[in-house]
């Protein structure tokens, strides 16, 4: 094609060069009309492509960890390959980053270390007929309440008189929440080991856990506890390295006694790790089918309660201090309905009916769709006197009945403190 009468803007582009030369039987302006015709015809191609294949282009589906870590450290996605080779020390929950909290460390040689519960042998009370007889009429109130009898599970302890009695005591339940308090126990056992190199970087995480019964800290302090991650599916090899080590929370409490205990899988949701419900990893520890939920019986909970807020034995008494202060609840109404928390500790269960000028309450609570259950220690000011209570309500009827558990504390209450 002759160059003349091109205008020079054309000449000096090498990319429409190129294309007015295989055009060679048509003047300049018919080609480069030619040329338009084309690129509109492939803008309205490029046009009409799926949005959902243009955005799975652009956004590869990741791990929910290595996408938490991601969308935080560069600007553009990174191949899945990459984050996958390399799985992050663990996402700090929103709030937590929104406060610039530090990652707890392990000391240098300590980052397997593993550790048992202190208290070595299980507690022995002797049965009685008194409390039996209070027991006893704890089922009839449920079962006028028309909730069944065969799911719930009661202990309770008069720690003056060093007896018990129960129903269902040591049958294992879903303990929702409560576990929350034998993660806090297992890690005060690191700390006290010299295991961490600086303890005080669990105090919020551990007040959000224990007193807001926050499942985002909950994650994040088994995560350290266990040196574990939640993570995407695993093939045989890693799984079984990786539950190994999870597992290492029911050996801290197993080689001391708590027999047929079960406390190595969260409490879900669990947002900032992107699972509302167990996947990948935490699936895995589930089984197929599912048969590894947490089980705890209502005897747990209650000789750890004992030993946590009434002998202060739990790890050492120091340990102990911290840790019943962390379950102390105020009952005075005009605080406890104010709470700001997802989950209010007193609402609908234990302490919600007793009178707060005439006790000390300490618990951990936890509810879900299926279950409602708490361990608590209720310390009687005019009797100077203590006692353990423990409910397990593993049923739906119990989960969605807010008055049952008051109601059965109000009763007992009523009892021991005559």
């Amino acid at each position: 094609m002759p160059k003349k009468g091109i205008p020079e803007v054309i000449l000096k582009n090498k990319f429409l060069q190129s294309l007015l030369s295989k055009v060679k039987d048509l003047t300049w302006q018919q080609a480069l009309g030619y040329i338009l015709l084309c690129c509109l015809a492939t803008q309205c191609v490029l046009t009409k492509t799926p949005k959902s294949h243009t955005q799975q282009l652009s956004k590869p589906r990741l791990p929910p960890l290595a996408l938490q870590v991601t969308t935080k450290t560069v600007s553009t996605p990174t191949p899945p390959k990459k984050l996958k080779a390399s799985i992050p020390s663990g996402p700090l929950p929103e709030w937590a980053n929104d406060k610039s909290l530090p990652l707890p460390s392990r000391l240098k040689g300590k980052e397997n270390s593993e550790v048992v519960y202190n208290l070595k042998k299980p507690l022995h009370f002797k049965q009685s007929k008194k409390l039996q007889a209070i027991i006893k009429d704890t089922i009839k109130l449920a079962k006028e309440n028309n909730l069944p009898a065969d799911p719930l599970s009661i202990t309770l302890i008069d720690t003056k008189t060093g007896e018990i009695a129960g129903h269902n005591q040591d049958v294992p339940r879903y303990p929702a929440s409560v576990v929350k308090m034998f993660w806090m126990v297992a890690l005060y056992g690191q700390i006290e080991n010299g295991i961490w190199a600086d303890s005080q970087h669990f105090s919020p995480f551990l007040a959000k856990m224990i007193k807001e019964s926050d499942n985002e800290a909950a994650s994040f302090v088994l995560d350290q506890v266990t040196n574990t991650r939640s993570q995407s599916r695993l093939s045989e090899k890693k799984y079984k390295n990786w539950q190994n080590k999870r597992s290492q929370v029911n050996r801290f409490f197993q080689k001391a006694g708590y027999k047929n205990i079960n406390v190595i899988q969260k409490a879900f949701p669990v947002y900032y790790i992107e699972q509302s419900e167990p996947n990948g990893s935490e699936s895995q520890l589930l089984g197929e089918p599912i048969t590894n939920w947490n089980k705890i019986s209502s005897r747990h909970a209650a000789r750890l309660m004992y030993e946590i807020c009434y002998t202060k034995k739990a790890v050492s008494p120091k340990a102990s201090q911290s840790m019943c202060e962390l379950l102390h609840r105020d009952l005075n109404s005009d605080v406890w309905k104010k709470l700001p928390y997802d989950f209010n500790p007193v609402q609908n269960l234990l302490g919600q009916s007793l009178p707060d000028k005439e006790v000390e309450f300490y618990s951990k609570a936890g509810w879900t769709n299926v279950v409602r259950t708490e361990a608590a220690m209720v310390h009687l000011k005019k009797q100077k006197s203590d006692y353990i209570l423990v409910v397990f309500g593993a049923d739906p009827a119990y989960a969605n009945d807010g008055q049952i558990f008051p109601d059965i504390s109000r009763l007992i209450y009523q009892r021991m403190s005559k």
